[in-house]
């Protein structure tokens, strides 16, 4: 796999496209090989960003970091093939760059790479979509852990996420048979329980929360901004009422309440892929 295929395999737009490629010709990313191998181990993932961060300087738009990202990924494509993992997971899953790109543009208005920070998951070989969800793989306390996030392009309907579940189950078991007993578990807004409270019985974030059990009611904080209402922060007075959750969520934000991320596991008494 090289850099090319890989921006055409996953649609990355191609203004992007074109720059990352311009910048892939002008760099010589030997200089950068220990930083994206560092990828590859977990716990020095967030050290290898900063390195290259210096490394590349002034870097506008973050081509630079984004074209490192997609190299690392472009090589960690043999590791997939090492272990089994079909072509279908490999491409799902490198498609975030694209999905991001279009994220930070519906919300800025520019389109850029500003996910740096998290995308060395898929680089490395940590994160994975299966199906309609993404499943990290990293290490608890009490042993191997299987994180679950929900991209912004996911079918959320309990349907859909209990075959992502049920896949991502098998997955495990045959590419990585080290994780069995891992426990499930997710860490989100979406878990949070004043949600009850603004939302129908049968809607599709009420039916996931019924799935945990809460481990942590978290602290308040202000990502669930970016996914509700498509901005990074804003007066909670001028925010849109043109759905439910958002109309419910801002009174409940203007008369003083919070949203929390909360954290859960799957609930032993459910049935994983139900």
């Amino acid at each position: 796999m090289n850099i090319a295929t890989l921006c055409d395999a996953i649609q990355l737009q191609p203004e992007i496209r074109n720059r990352v490629r311009a910048f892939e010709d002008a760099f010589d990313f030997d200089s950068v090989h220990g930083q994206l191998q560092d990828f590859r181990t977990y716990e020095k993932m967030n050290s290898a960003c900063q390195e290259l961060q210096t490394i590349l300087g002034e870097d506008g738009d973050r081509i630079g970091m984004l074209a490192c990202m997609l190299k690392a990924s472009a090589d960690v494509y043999e590791m997939y093939g090492e272990k089994g993992i079909p072509d279908k997971i490999y491409f799902d899953t490198m498609k975030c760059y694209p999905r991001f790109m279009a994220e930070t543009r519906r919300r800025t208005g520019r389109l850029y790479f500003d996910r740096y920070w998290w995308t060395a998951r898929q680089a490395g070989g940590h994160l994975f979509r299966v199906g309609e969800l993404e499943y990290e793989k990293k290490q608890g306390e009490n042993g191997c852990v299987i994180e679950i996030h929900i991209p912004s392009d996911a079918d959320f309907s309990p349907s859909a996420v209990g075959r992502s579940l049920e896949s991502a189950k098998r997955f495990f078991a045959d590419c990585f048979p080290g994780t069995q007993g891992a426990q499930y578990v997710c860490h989100s807004w979406l878990l949070d329980g004043s949600l009850r409270e603004m939302l129908g019985e049968k809607s599709n974030i009420l039916q996931f929360q019924k799935r945990f059990e809460i481990l942590d009611e978290g602290e308040a904080d202000t990502e669930f901004m970016q996914w509700v209402f498509d901005t990074y922060a804003a007066d909670y007075r001028d925010l849109p009422e043109d759905t439910s959750l958002r109309r419910n969520m801002k009174k409940h934000l203007l008369s003083g309440g919070v949203i929390r991320s909360a954290c859960g596991k799957i609930r032993d008494d459910f049935e994983i892929g139900t």
